[in-house]
């Protein structure tokens, strides 16, 4: 794929929630669904809808970081090329030096996709070998209907090959972990929706595969046709409930979540989050089956779609949480040098509860002392009102923690406080405060964090202090910082130029002619 296609792509992901508003049914139908093949006019058309949506998309993104003060804007006019009047251009540049900063958060969570992809190679290659080995299988067991229609048959050998290259693929995918496989939320383990999901991306890789062989059998097929399917909705629940061995109706439940539908629309694309759906219902018995919706992120729509079915379950779980965070944390001080405290402790003063302490660990060697304070957001994604909700309340907290702990420590001391963790009698410990956000610590348009602390996403802190775990807590505060600054330092941010109406929008631009 050419660059210009390339960058035409990307910005049409930003279109995907408000075409889908637009295309999926309010209403099924029980009516015949009508099958046809993809043509060059159609697609066209189909792109531009998209391109146009996702201008919109942006447009309205930019709107609200403008009016934040993220973003400051300059209307511009130039001459049409035509040489018939002008064309007024707005030139939009970042204002504050936050901008983008959720790719800080996003740069750890690809480090630690990049990581268990390196360590699973050794099973990779074990699955290359036994692709290679039932190629010629594959081969011979797909065909081109109609000129343009996939078809093919299987065996379980094959779906086992897949089912494993599914578990190995969704392994490195990020998030997966809000919610633990043994956490109950809608009546079942999580477990189960794994389960299912697994069985999906194992049927969507298969299909991938033979794809891949049609399309280099017959190189004029377009890849759209080959790539999308569908199916009756009745025979798809009955063949997944018996390759699982579950009942049909726990099948029907748990797919309801990872279907795009009718009923959960608005759910998944009211936002700015793009709602990549695994299964789209497209009438009352038929299935589409978008295999990108299983090759992005399908954990994010089934948490998103789990958390506004389950809302009891969810917030019960949230509650419960961070005691498997402190756990993962635990396991990072291990060992006679460092003392850990794994229970939360009140702070308190005239007997009111002025805060808590989530973690605490006592470095015995240096007598350091670090505080903790642990936030396990919901991912935000690109979605705008998300991330001033998630920024505006993890920084005001953050900050108001820091205030509050430092207060403690002026009129209490360190000493007392090391005394009511329950720790050795070093003598007064020094004391380091960490703030700490699951996915992210920083935020685009929220500038103001308290210095007094670090402030680091999980992956960040794990990485710094897997890499150096015998450095004291202040040598470690310091790398962790350098370590995000250097993330911070390597933004890019986003630079690109579209048309939103007859106004055409400049973002980010390294260089603007004279007007």
């Amino acid at each position: 794929m050419e660059e210009n296609e390339r960058q035409f792509r990307s910005l049409s992901t930003w279109g995907v929630n408000h075409a889908l508003r637009r295309i999926v049914p309010r209403s099924l139908t029980s009516r015949d669904f009508k099958d046809f093949p993809s043509t060059t006019t159609i697609q066209a058309q189909a792109d531009d809808f998209i391109f146009n949506c996702a201008a919109l998309e942006l447009g309205e993104r930019y709107e609200g970081w403008l009016r934040e003060g993220i973003l400051s804007g300059e209307v511009r006019c130039h001459p049409k090329p035509d040489g018939e009047g002008t064309l007024e251009v707005l030139v939009l540049r970042p204002a504050r030096s936050s901008y983008s900063d959720e790719e800080i958060g996003l740069s750890g969570l690809n480090w630690s996709s990049r990581r268990i992809t390196a360590n699973d190679r050794g099973r990779e290659r074990q699955l290359e070998q036994r692709h290679r080995k039932m190629s010629r299988d594959l081969g011979q067991r797909v065909e081109l209907i109609g000129g343009w229609r996939v078809s093919y048959s299987s065996t379980p050998e094959i779906d086992c090959y897949f089912m494993d290259w599914a578990r190995l693929y969704l392994r490195r995918i990020r998030s997966q972990e809000l919610i633990a496989s043994d956490d109950m939320i809608g009546g079942r383990p999580f477990s189960r929706y794994l389960e299912v999901l697994t069985a999906l991306s194992a049927r969507s890789q298969k299909h991938i595969a033979y794809a891949a062989i049609l399309r280099a059998r017959y190189p004029h097929v377009h890849i759209r046709n080959l790539l999308t399917s569908h199916i009756v909705r009745e025979t798809f629940v009955s063949s997944l409930a018996e390759f699982l061995d579950a009942d049909t109706e726990e099948i029907e439940t748990i797919l309801k979540s990872m279907t795009l539908s009718s009923e959960n629309l608005d759910v998944h694309t009211s936002g700015s989050e793009t709602a990549w759906a695994p299964i789209v219902q497209a009438s009352e018995g038929t299935l589409l089956l978008p295999n990108y919706g299983l090759d992005i992120n399908p954990f994010l729509f089934l948490l998103a779609d789990l958390r506004a079915r389950h809302e009891r379950d969810w917030f019960r779980i949230a509650n419960d949480r961070e005691g498997r965070w402190i756990e993962e944390i635990c396991r990072l001080f291990d060992g006679p040098r460092w003392q850990t405290h794994d229970r939360n402790l009140k702070l308190r003063s005239n007997g009111r509860v002025e805060t808590d302490i989530d973690f605490a660990v006592l470095d015995r060697k240096t007598n350091e002392l670090a505080l903790f304070q642990m936030k396990w957001q919901h991912p935000i994604g690109f979605d705008n009102r998300a991330r001033r909700s998630a920024g505006k309340n993890f920084i005001e907290e953050g900050n108001r923690w820091i205030e509050t702990v430092n207060s403690w420590l002026d009129r209490f001391g360190a000493a007392e406080l090391r005394k009511r963790l329950g720790f050795e009698d070093l003598g007064t410990p020094n004391v380091r405060l960490f703030v700490l956000g699951r996915y992210h610590a920083h935020y685009a348009g929220f500038d103001n964090h308290d210095a007094r602390a670090v402030w680091s996403d999980w992956v960040h802190f794990q990485r710094v202090r897997s890499h150096a775990p015998r450095r004291s807590l202040s040598q470690f505060a310091s790398d962790l910082q350098s370590a995000v600054n250097q993330s911070r330092s390597g933004k890019k941010g986003e630079s690109l130029m579209l048309p939103v109406g007859n106004l055409a929008v400049v973002f980010n631009p390294s260089s603007v002619p004279e007007q």
